[in-house]
């Protein structure tokens, strides 16, 4: 069963009430027009409005032009009526527009009260009220009758100071809603995500299969490490992967072309499976990088949780990656679901273009392989790039040798590193950028890189963290990003009868590389008499971790 999410009340809502609440103490008939974009709560805000306002009223909802000119024909609007017209350019414009207007206007002039309650588009306001250019006027009536109304524009985004309403951590929809939207627009994500899912899970059309591999690709590299706007490329590359043999026998050879507009397609005006990226530097879209709808990726993250992708996703990310970090990201999810061939591909792109960590992580999977000496190799050559955690794994390794002078070595090398960067992060917390700057050039004027990255990191994690800030229990949930958090949260959580909130949370931290996380996870289905399904929890456990899974 459907059920509205919790109303967010708003600076239009107090006036829309106000207005109607003179309605109701007076005796005039007044016309109120909702005007707002497509999907951006224009009916809700005038239903809510009129539960508030005037709820012992009647109301009345003619579904045609023709039938709202015979009810005005027959004046049956009695005092106490609210006459409901949503989308009102469906009732003032075609043939019967014109005397419907006409109608309403002289009904305006006669005793109430009675609310006459439009919703309707800007664009269809603007055409209906223009001033005529040439002695040719359609709109005559209908530009008198919207002059005489009360006007109350919706406004397309919430405010932070909105979203900060406590009504949003106690309803999951619009805790989806905030997560999965931009810029404050969550009514267009409750309007049009579900619908979104839908164009997306059931595919339709000649060519829906592809446009559906073509998405699918965008959501299994979203969710696995490709933050980035994904390149036309990858995709391109990857949807084979989820096709059958007697889809790619027949797809046509538009087939990606017809793929991308499926994938691109607004639904209801709205929101599209992939959209574009705007120029950061000018106007226009970039050329051929594309954009995953929040929406999607949060479906993704829900259905696609324990979906292991095809060859040539991982294929595609390894040649295509719009970034050394996206590529980072992607063999950290590798590894994590222990497919570690997958892994070492991607270090090995990611490392051959000058990811240093990539470099000590691969030296780690090679000394689990035991292969020794491949893996002092990789580390030395991190080591010599800057990176103080494999100088101290490889001064271990040298002290195990046997090689006390080069452990020592290595142990000072790696402090004189952390040092410099402990400085540098110090500098630039205390807003002192100029001296952190100085100090990561230092390092990186010896061979070590590791302190300008880190610098880097720090700039470009305080630039996203500029945007206005979440409700406090929305972003307890899905700002925290350390993995041992997530799941110490997801307890608190489950403790607390959050069962949604908990799941959300330990799946946060399996996603993360906590795969230990599954355990609530299978505690949980355990507990609400899922056998099967925790079982299926502990076999991944087994194949995630890499170890037995342990009672519980």
């Amino acid at each position: 069963m459907f059920v509205l999410p919790e109303y967010l009340e708003r600076d239009h809502d107090r006036r829309l009430r106000n207005h109607l609440a003179k309605v109701a103490a007076g005796e005039q008939s007044t016309l109120v027009l909702v005007r707002g974009e497509s999907c951006v709560g224009k009916t809700r805000t005038a239903f809510d409005a009129v539960c508030a306002c005037l709820q012992d009223w009647q109301l009345v909802f003619p579904k045609t032009p023709r039938r709202l000119l015979a009810l005005l024909d027959a004046d049956t609007l009695v005092p106490r009526t609210v006459l409901w017209l949503n989308e009102a350019q469906n009732y003032l414009t075609g043939t019967d527009g014109e005397a419907a207007a006409a109608a309403l206007h002289s009904r305006l002039e006669t005793p109430g009260p009675v609310a006459i309650i439009c919703t309707l588009w800007p664009e269809y306001h603007r055409n209906l009220t223009a001033t005529p250019r040439s002695d040719k006027d359609t709109h005559p009536n209908a530009r008198a009758l919207l002059g005489q109304a009360k006007l109350i524009d919706v406004p397309a985004s919430f405010t932070a100071q909105a979203l900060a309403d406590p009504g949003v951590s106690r309803d999951r929809s619009l805790v989806t809603a905030v997560r999965t939207s931009t810029r404050g627009r969550i009514t267009q994500t409750l309007a049009a995500g579900p619908q979104l899912a839908d164009h997306y899970e059931h595919a339709t059309g000649p060519h829906g299969t592809y446009g559906k591999a073509l998405i699918t690709a965008a959501m299994d590299a979203r969710r696995l490490g490709h933050t980035s706007p994904l390149p036309s490329a990858l995709l391109r590359a990857a949807a084979p992967g989820y096709l059958t043999e007697e889809q790619r026998a027949a797809a046509p050879g538009t087939w990606f072309t017809e793929a991308l507009r499926y994938a691109r397609t607004k639904v209801k005006d709205v929101a599209a499976a992939l959209e574009p990226v705007a120029n950061p530097g000018g106007m226009g879209a970039l050329p051929d990088v594309y954009r995953l709808a929040d929406y999607l990726d949060h479906h993704a993250r829900d259905t696609r949780h324990y979906a292991f992708p095809p060859g040539p996703l991982w294929t595609a990310i390894r040649d295509h990656a719009a970034s050394v970090d996206d590529l980072h990201r992607c063999a950290v999810s590798a590894r994590c679901r222990s497919r570690y061939r997958i892994a070492a591909d991607l270090y090995r792109r990611g490392a051959d273009a000058g990811d240093v960590a990539a470099l000590r992580e691969l030296a780690e999977l090679r000394e689990q392989a035991g292969d020794t000496q491949s893996a002092e190799r990789l580390y030395g050559q991190a080591a010599d790039a800057g990176d103080t955690q494999a100088m101290r794994t490889l001064a271990k390794l040298r002290e195990r040798a046997g090689d006390t002078d080069g452990a020592r070595q290595l142990y000072r090398r790696a402090l004189s590193v952390f040092a410099l960067q402990e400085l540098t992060e110090r500098r630039e917390r205390s807003g002192d950028s100029l001296g952190a700057q100085r100090f990561a050039q230092q390092a990186a004027d010896a061979g070590y890189t590791g302190p300008m990255a880190r610098l880097t990191w720090i700039r470009e994690r305080a630039r996203s963290l500029r945007a206005p800030r979440l409700p406090e229990p929305v972003a307890e949930a899905f700002i925290v990003t350390n993995p041992l958090a997530l799941e110490e949260l997801a307890e608190r959580r489950e403790q607390a009868g959050d069962t949604h909130g908990a799941q959300q949370l330990y799946r946060g931290a399996v996603d993360a590389g906590h795969a230990t996380a599954l355990q609530g996870l299978a505690r949980m289905r355990e507990q609400a008499g899922d056998a099967e399904g925790a079982e299926h929890l502990r076999r991944f456990g087994l194949e995630a971790d890499g170890s037995p899974a342990q009672p519980w």
